[in-house]
Order: C-alpha cells, then sequence, then structure tokens
C-alpha cells in the first residue's frame, strides 16, 4: 500500500526476497548500509510482492495479477515513488550503532551509480546496466528516491523467493553476512553442499586474490559470517575442508543462542541424514539404530560409509543386515547371497 502515492516503510519481521534480487544481492558488493536500506525498502513493497506468490487453494478459476496489472494502480509513469523517514533506518539500532544521515546519503547516491545493477534488455537481445535508484533527494526528516519500473518489477518476481528477517542487516558484524546467506539459501533444499574454494569464490562473484589463501578466507569471511548467522538468524551452517574442497551443512538456530549451546558437527549431521536413510531402506529397528550410530561415532561417517558402500547385498534388512556390517568390518570382502 502506497501512502500518498508514495511507498513507505512498514514494520515487519521479514521481507520477501525475490529469486532475481538475490542474485543481485550474490554478485553486486553492498555495504551493511546499502542492505539496511534495502530491507527497508522490500518492507514497503511486501503487500504487492505478495500478490505474486502463487498460493494453493481449493478455489478453482483464482486468478493472479501480472505485473502490468499491479503496476497499473500506481501513478507516475514508468517510475514509483518511495519516501523514507531517516528514523526509520535507525530505530532498529541501539545509539552507539546509529547512522550517520551522511552516511546513509552517501549510500542513496551509490544505488544511482549505473552500474549498481544489470537487467535483460529485450529491445536489443541483451542487458543495460542501470542505477537501483533514482534521483534521491532529502530534507530534515524523510528520504525520498524513485524506482524504475523494470527494477522495481525485478523486485516482485516472486517465483520464487526466499523470506529474510528485517533486523539481520542491523545486526550483522560484516556485509558478507547477508551476500553469503542469499549463495547459501541456493542450496537450501539440499541440506548438503560441496564446492572447491576456487569455486565458492567465482560463485560469490570474487576475485581470486581477495584472499590470499584459504585460512585467511576462513578467518576473516566464514567465522564471522557463520558467528553472525548464529546469533541473529534462524538458519546456520557448519563448514569441513579437506584438501580444498568445503562441506557446508545447514542447521537451525532457534532464533537463539547460549553460551553452552552446542551445534551438530558436519559428522553428526551426516550421521543423522544416514540413519535415518537406512532405517527406512533396511527396516531397521530402534536397537538396530542405536547399534549402528555407535559405530558411525567411533568410526567416523566417512571413513564407515567408504568401507561399507555397495558392500553389503541389497536385500539384507534388519538385524540380518546389522551381523553383516559387523561380519565385514571383521573381514572385509564382498557379501553376496
Amino acid at each position: 500500500m502506497m501512502d500518498r502515492d508514495h511507498f513507505s516503510p512498514k514494520p515487519r519481521k521479514k521481507v520477501l526476497i525475490s529469486n532475481d534480487f538475490r542474485e543481485v544481492l550474490i554478485s553486486q558488493e553492498t555495504s551493511i548500509i546499502e542492505q539496511r536500506i534495502i530491507t527497508t525498502i522490500l518492507s514497503a513493497i511486501k503487500d504487492q510482492q505478495s500478490l505474486f506468490i502463487n498460493v494453493k487453494s481449493p478455489v478453482e478459476n483464482q486468478t493472479q495479477l501480472s505485473f502490468d496489472d499491479c503496476y497499473d494502480g500506481w501513478s507516475n509513469q514508468g517510475y514509483v515513488e518511495f519516501l523514507i523517514p531517516f528514523q526509520d533506518l535507525n530505530k532498529e539500532l541501539k545509539e552507539e550503532k546509529k547512522m550517520k544521515n551522511f552516511s546513509i546519503k552517501q549510500a542513496l547516491v551509490n544505488m544511482t551509480n549505473v552500474s549498481w545493477l544489470t537487467l535483460r534488455d529485450e529491445s536489443i537481445n541483451g542487458y543495460s546496466a542501470v542505477p537501483f535508484i533514482i534521483s534521491p533527494k532529502w530534507n530534515s526528516k524523510n528520504i525520498y528516491f524513485k524506482m524504475d519500473k523494470a527494477v522495481m518489477k525485478h523486485l516482485l518476481n516472486m517465483n520464487p523467493y526466499f523470506p529474510l528477517k528485517k533486523d539481520l542487516p542491523y545486526n550483522v558484524s560484516s556485509p558478507n553476512t547477508l551476500r553469503f546467506l542469499m549463495w547459501l539459501l541456493k542450496f537450501r533444499k539440499q541440506e548438503f553442499i560441496v564446492k572447491e574454494y576456487s569455486e565458492i569464490l567465482k560463485e560469490l562473484s570474487m576475485p581470486k586474490n581477495k584472499y590470499e589463501n584459504r585460512a585467511k578466507f576462513e578467518r576473516d569471511f566464514l567465522r564471522n559470517v557463520k558467528a553472525d548467522l548464529d546469533s541473529f538468524n534462524d538458519l546456520s551452517f557448519n563448514y569441513n575442508c579437506d584438501k580444498g574442497i568445503y562441506s557446508f551443512v545447514f542447521y537451525d538456530t532457534k532464533n537463539s543462542v547460549g553460551d553452552n549451546q552446542k551445534y551438530p558437527t558436519i559428522n553428526e549431521l551426516q550421521i543423522t541424514r544416514s540413519l535415518k536413510y537406512l532405517k527406512k531402506k533396511r527396516n531397521l529397528s530402534e536397537i538396530d539404530l542405536n547399534v549402528l550410530k555407535k559405530l558411525f561415532e567411533v568410526k567416523g561417517h566417512r571413513e564407515l560409509s567408504k568401507t561399507l558402500n555397495g558392500k553389503i547385498d541389497a536385500k539384507m534388512q534388519g538385524d540380518e543386515y546389522i551381523k553383516a556390517v559387523f561380519v565385514h568390518l571383521e573381514n572385509p570382502v564382498t557379501l553376496s547371497p
């Protein structure tokens, strides 16, 4: 909903990131202030975004608005207008963290740079560089700016979309946190990521010489991002690196982190996933699962999986499978019927 032909921020716990815009946040190096401005903009347009979300409904013949249908109801031709009070960009922050108005204005100017966003240009069957916002203005209380119709369409493409805690950019210690989270969300359904170090940098649009080595990448990037997500987000990750190949797994932080709270290691999460899979495939009882879990914990998921992979006859179920596992561990030969 617009206020006097302006979009204005709304009090939201979460905002919505379109898939198109997520890719922008991954590839574009944004500052924390710019990220705060972005979430404020998204809070203003969330109601419009909801019009483009496919919701399963028992009502037949329910039609969804097209972008043009929605845009026809907005004033001005070719752009929409925003009004953001300065206090909205600061009200989530403690006094010592408050942004100076000068810094906010500078971030707005940066976002008018034509290299800020790259959009498809059908007229030339190619691409064009465009600013994220247009014509920023301000007085003692408010910020005013415009957004091109093409950019707004980018923010409203909800196929798919991803919820983001609105206050996350107000709490994090590094602008890398939001960027890396957007990258992680690409793989959320997989629950597990395996990537070479060079591949991670490439997908994050970071130059190869950004960090001197992996140790510096972990110290200056991964650890800070993980600490932020552990403390302020409902989704975080664990990681491991073996011979330049990183493994990432997701876990829920349950919105709070205690001093003594223990998060699962990659090994523990892999064990949990394997046990869930084997319980169904091998028809294992709870006693069988506990025995197998102990074996995984003693030998490690990677080592035991490598030892057993393809070695136990696929038809063996329940206790017979567990017995076959022990037989193989004592005499590692292929068991066949």
